[in-house]
């Protein structure tokens, strides 16, 4: 478990080993072609329900939307921490 804190506040123990997957590999190639429903497959293999929750309602604007834009910034925090502390 590694254990990650993004800049929004959120803190989290992730298993590393979810994104040694076929389909965290396949939704991350999505993102990075522009599909945008990688980035929740992601959350989805990374987070357990609960947190991924947690993680939306902390990036809630005020008319309670979870910004697509904010999410992908802090995806990639959390993908950077995983990878920096693999090492």
């Amino acid at each position: 478990m590694t254990h990650v804190e993004l800049s929004c506040g959120f803190e989290a123990d992730i298993d590393e080993s979810a994104a040694d997957d076929m389909e965290f590999l396949d939704a991350l190639t999505a993102m990075q072609k522009g599909d945008l429903t990688g980035m929740s497959e992601m959350c989805s293999i990374l987070l357990k329900p609960e947190e991924k929750k947690r993680l939306y309602d902390m990036l809630r604007n005020e008319s309670g939307r979870v910004p697509v834009k904010i999410m992908g910034e802090q995806i990639t925090e959390l993908m950077g921490q995983l990878g920096s502390k693999k090492k």
